[in-house]
């Protein structure tokens, strides 16, 4: 029942604000038309026909039926044809100043609205990763993870090159874009070839020898390496982790693509040109796998970690001089300082800090004898699940599982969160009592009782509460000014409206110039814009794993977007109805209406043509994420680039 009205909540919250935007912006119009004295026919909050309605000084104000935007009726506005009013009177050409004054208005309005909403969230916070200035490479595939023939639908990899495929992470990797990833652990000593031999076995359980020739991955070639520590992209650092290290990646689109990287304490450079991802709709997006570095959750009181200095929050970079990747391969590390005084440099709001940490004695050393646990949290509440049920959410923090009897009655064990391996273990050995899970949420400590169900298409048969758990970098509430708000989104936006006209300018410079166009393999375009549908996905999505949060940064992004979109000196666009009267003030004659009649048309249809497109690709992407076809009977994998990929560090418990 709660579930159901927290859906309800964000459909009202979607509703009203998304609407908001839009009628604020015509809201701005219709305000500056009044105080110009242009004639104003209609406005209307929610499109359709009316639901309710009055009409005030010679303005009917009404209210449709779909609550979604809304619109103004300025027939002086339109410089088109001779204006007229609804009953067909003619009516005076509106000065160029109040045309551009009027077309101005709306986009104003929404930089306006932004502003109020972005001083609100100044003050209650906004959600932002922790500070991490460097991520590390996971998974770097020997060959691009994509289709290659004669390799068909259903079949499973045996063999390469005659030897059999071992498992990797204790999974089978018997499909082609799992192999590409896990090759280099796999079969560390032998070449990347041009041509692979596989033995196969189809669906029909028919095995056969077959050669394929993929193409190979440059940034593999290039030299990057699983344990690397990628500290800048093309010169330029960042200091947002794993989002902001992607975001530079794809807004690079560059010829080239140049990693800065520090591997056994080294830093050196790779530079490599950057090839389409048709897993991600063919951005310049890289094929390697990037994690944020391990964070520590909790240090135990008069622990060798308490001792050493390590604080909560810490980023583990390096650990024995060698960079961590992940809490499975630091649990492998530990035992090899069994006795000895390791080395541990960590990252503490974005600067380095080297510590000595004391190991203890032991052939099986873990976390917990040195007094550390990692952060682990929920990265996704499963839908109707016995954790979504109890209350969890997204970005949970988990502390310790708690075993009660079957009365619910505390049993006496208490099992402490050092790590999802920890969780997982606590949840499977409940023995189908329920358990009391204690968590973190915005700072302040909970627990909930959580009856786990049994998992019977696991083999074998498994405890699970119905959470993807991941130890990633926990997010913050900061406390960022309206301006420093504005100005993200203005780059941003401005970032992706050239990288978008890109081709146009590099072909008109070159018109110009006379020297070769130059163009990346791979680059945004506009199939990878978002309408009216994708937008409101998103929306969705930061909802429901921010919360409200989230949910007002995106509005505050959607207002300011808005107004410069329709700043751009296009026809049917605001920009263009100012474009128009600057022309005319400049020229002091008005534009032949039959030719503007003409552009304005088709500019019109030229619209109507991109949004059926960008929707096409908003509903292509909507069907994706929806998990249309995904396979649970599994524990979780990481989905990259369009296929399943061996466990990083994400999995479902």
């Amino acid at each position: 029942m709660l579930e159901v009205f927290s859906i309800i909540l964000k459909i009202i919250f979607i509703v009203f604000f998304f609407g908001f935007c839009v009628g604020i912006h015509e809201f701005g119009h219709m305000i500056v038309a009044l105080w110009q004295g242009l004639h104003v026919e209609k406005f209307s909050i929610g499109m359709g026909p009316k639901l309710w309605g009055f009409k005030y000084k010679g303005v009917e104000y009404q209210v449709g039926w779909l609550p979604f935007g809304g619109f103004v009726s300025l027939p002086q506005l339109d410089p088109t044809d001779e204006p007229k009013t609804s009953d067909d009177k003619p009516l005076p050409h509106a000065s160029p100043k109040a045309r551009m004054l009027t077309a101005f208005a709306g986009p104003f309005f929404n930089i306006l609205f932004g502003f109020v909403l972005a001083t609100i969230m100044w003050g209650a916070g906004l959600w932002e990763p922790a500070t991490a200035n460097s991520v590390v490479v996971a998974e770097v595939p020997a060959y691009l993870p994509e289709y290659v023939e004669p390799l068909k639908q259903g079949d499973r990899i045996v063999a390469v090159n005659g030897k059999p495929v071992p498992e990797y992470l204790g999974e089978t990797v018997d499909r082609w874009g799992d192999l590409c990833y896990a090759w280099n652990a796999l079969y560390p000593d032998a070449p990347v070839e041009d041509t692979v031999q596989l033995s196969v076995v189809d669906a029909d359980g028919q095995e056969r020898e077959i050669s394929i020739e993929p193409k190979r991955n440059p940034e593999f070639d290039a030299g990057l390496r699983a344990g690397d520590r990628i500290v800048a992209v093309n010169g330029k650092p960042f200091t947002g982790g794993v989002s902001e290290f992607q975001q530079e990646y794809v807004y690079s689109n560059a010829e080239n693509i140049t990693l800065a990287i520090v591997r056994d304490g080294k830093r050196m450079d790779f530079t490599y040109s950057p090839l389409p991802n048709a897993g991600m709709e063919g951005l310049g997006f890289p094929f390697f796998a990037a994690l944020n570095p391990l964070q520590v959750g909790k240090i135990a009181t008069d622990s060798s970690a308490a001792h050493a200095g390590l604080e909560e929050n810490d980023l583990l970079l390096t650990w024995g001089g060698r960079n961590v990747v992940g809490a499975r391969q630091l649990t492998a590390l530990l035992p090899e300082y069994a006795g000895q005084t390791v080395p541990v440099e960590v990252s503490r709001q974005g600067k380095a800090h080297l510590l000595s940490l004391e190991i203890p004695e032991g052939e099986e050393i873990t976390l917990n004898d040195v007094g550390i646990s990692l952060h682990v949290l929920a990265s996704e509440v499963l839908p109707d699940s016995p954790a979504a049920q109890a209350g969890l959410r997204y970005g949970d923090q988990f502390l310790a599982v708690e075993m009660l009897n079957d009365e619910g009655q505390p049993a006496g064990e208490v099992t402490t969160v050092l790590d999802m391996r920890s969780f997982q273990q606590a949840i499977r050995q409940c023995g189908g009592n329920p358990v009391r899970i204690h968590y973190s949420r915005n700072g302040k400590e909970s627990s909930v009782v959580v009856a786990p169900q049994l998992n019977t298409s696991m083999d074998p048969p498994t405890y699970m509460v119905g959470v993807v758990l991941s130890d990633a970098l926990s997010k913050v509430v900061t406390h960022v000014d309206p301006w420093t708000q504005f100005t993200r989104i203005m780059n941003n936006t401005g970032r992706t409206l050239g990288l978008l006209f890109a081709p146009l300018t590099s072909r008109i410079s070159s018109m110009v110039t006379g020297k070769p166009r130059s163009a990346p393999k791979a680059q945004i375009g506009v199939k990878h814009m978002s309408g009216p549908l994708g937008i409101l996905q998103m929306l969705w999505f930061k909802l429901r794993d921010e919360g409200y949060r989230g949910g007002f940064a995106f509005i505050i992004l959607i207002t300011f977007s808005l107004a410069v979109m329709n700043l751009l000196p296009l026809p049917v666009l605001d920009g263009g109805h100012i474009l128009f009267a600057i022309i005319e003030a400049l020229t002091r004659k008005r534009m032949p209406a039959k030719a503007l009649t003409y552009i304005y048309n088709t500019f019109a249809v030229l619209l109507i043509m991109l949004m059926l497109y960008i929707t096409f690709y908003d509903g292509k992407r909507l069907i994706r994420y929806s998990g249309i076809g995904s396979d649970d009977s599994k524990p979780a994998v990481q989905e990259k680039n369009g296929h399943k990929a061996p466990p990083v560090e994400q999995t479902k418990e």
